[in-house]
């Protein structure tokens, strides 16, 4: 199966307030040998007032926000669905991504009326977040370190 690793770069941390500036991610195969990988950006909706603190993370100036050469967030949240159908089924990973990053699609989707807003657990699809797996290592590691003392 298809691996995809992706992240979101956003205009805060809250999915129902804030939204999705740019798309990153790379398509690999079952041996992790990229097959294609895409960088998509998208303007600011009139209706969002970004964290200052986002885009002091994410290195995006204000002016960039508004440029008109960018797609809408609706055109934004159509690519981003026709690269999903596109690219599965896949294995959806990210770090944090189950926590934050799926929220903040999901709720991009849903705000934009993309009927699929379950696109990366669906259609043969699964998910994997490395910061869970990073937990149950150190956590099975903890525990075995106690057992042993």
């Amino acid at each position: 199966m298809n691996f995809t690793f992706y992240d979101f770069e956003t205009t805060g941390i809250s999915p129902a307030f804030d939204q999705p500036l740019q798309f990153a991610a790379i398509l690999t195969d079952g041996e992790f040998r990229e097959i294609e990988r895409v960088n998509l950006r998208c303007r600011i909706a009139p209706h969002i007032i970004p964290s200052p603190w986002a885009l002091a993370v994410t290195g995006v100036r204000p002016a960039q926000l508004l440029d008109p050469e960018l797609p809408s967030l609706f055109e934004f949240t159509q690519a981003i669905a026709a690269l999903i159908a596109r690219w599965s089924p896949a294995t959806w990973t990210g770090f944090n991504s189950i926590r934050f990053d799926e929220e903040m699609l999901r709720q991009a989707f849903y705000q934009n009326l993309q009927p699929d807003i379950f696109a990366t657990q669906f259609n043969g699809n699964t998910r994997l977040d490395i910061l869970t797996a990073l937990y149950a290592v150190w956590y099975r590691q903890r525990v075995r370190t106690a057992v042993q003392n």
